[in-house]
């Protein structure tokens, strides 16, 4: 393979992982709103549609770093960056694709850590509303005990 063809498969990868990482920052948005409203069935939702973004993205890694392995044995070079020395073209695209990648990831690190933070509030009202449930039926079954069906008689005889 040509290291042209290499460069722009990178680049198109890079697209790609890109166009998913946008997607996978509006579902971290959507969950936030959802961890905001406490409505749990959108998180679970929201989570298996990031699953599969993040399985997507995991295999366009693994296909970028073939090609970056590839580019970087027929250059003769040891970084991404040494890229910039050679005269290759699509190299400056390629590098501007990456700064916005991590731009990206930065930005979305940013959401999910607010997004945990959110988590962890939900979690802890449900669990003050789950001990207030449990100490209302305690004091409610306090006062509906039943008598027992068949009351005992106990009978003292004299011998």
């Amino acid at each position: 393979m040509h290291r042209q063809d290499i460069i722009n498969q990178m680049i198109a990868l890079s697209k790609k992982k890109y166009d998913l990482l946008i997607k996978l920052k509006g579902l971290s948005e959507k969950q936030n709103e959802a961890f905001g409203e406490e409505r749990l069935d959108s998180v679970e939702k929201i989570l298996n549609e990031k699953d599969v973004i993040i399985s997507n993205i995991s295999s366009i890694d693994e296909e970028f770093l073939k090609h970056s392995g590839k580019i970087k044995q027929l250059l003769g070079i040891n970084s991404l960056t040494e890229l910039e020395n050679t005269n290759v073209e699509g190299r400056q695209e390629l590098k501007a694709l990456i700064e916005e990648i991590s731009n990206l990831v930065e930005a979305i690190i940013d959401i999910e850590k607010q997004g945990q933070s959110l988590a962890v509030e939900m979690k802890k009202s449900f669990s003050k509303e789950i001990k207030t449930l449990n100490s209302g039926k305690k004091i409610t079954s306090a006062y509906n005990n039943k008598p027992l069906n068949n009351p005992s008689y106990f009978f003292d005889k004299k011998k």
